[in-house]
């Protein structure tokens, strides 16, 4: 290399340093895993909801959903999928209570409660749900095939 080659290489090197942030960016760069996202939990579903309405659907009773008298109470469905039901309606002059605790499962719109019937024998009430703006609507499917009841709940 002579004394004239020696003097451009420094030249040659000032004028591509600006380029060479743009070459580090255009060489592929080796992937980075990326965190993967858990799903959230719905910690707005969970809670507690008093009973505002409650419907019943009986095919042979009426062609309309029948509403029942004197909704009150409260509904607790907790995260570790228990649940706690106390149902008051106002029926032949006085109260009438349906108290339930047991294991509720559910997926998008769908929801199933399980819990012991007053035999002592399991029972599973299958249904759907929405949730909106605090408002909870259940409709579980009845017996026989086709009746059904309707809760309407706001979370407290």
């Amino acid at each position: 290399m002579n004394v004239r080659s020696l003097l451009l290489l420094p030249l040659v090197f000032l004028l591509l340093l600006p380029a060479l942030p743009l070459a580090a960016q255009s060489r592929p760069q080796p992937a980075r895993a990326q965190p993967v996202p858990r799903p959230a939990a719905p910690t707005s579903f969970f809670g507690t909801y008093s009973y505002r309405a409650y419907t019943i659907f009986d095919r042979e009773a009426s062609p309309e959903p029948l509403p029942a008298q004197g909704v009150g109470g409260t509904l607790t469905l907790r995260p570790d999928g228990t649940y706690q039901k106390r149902l008051t309606l106002s029926a032949n002059g006085g109260t009438m209570r349906f108290d339930q605790d047991g294991q509720f499962t559910f997926t998008p719109g769908r929801i199933s409660f399980t819990h012991t019937d007053k035999n002592g024998r399991p029972r599973t009430d299958e249904g759907t749900f929405q949730l909106s703006q605090g408002r909870l609507i259940i409709t579980l499917a009845g017996f026989p095939a086709g009746n059904q009841s309707t809760y309407t709940l706001r979370r407290q």
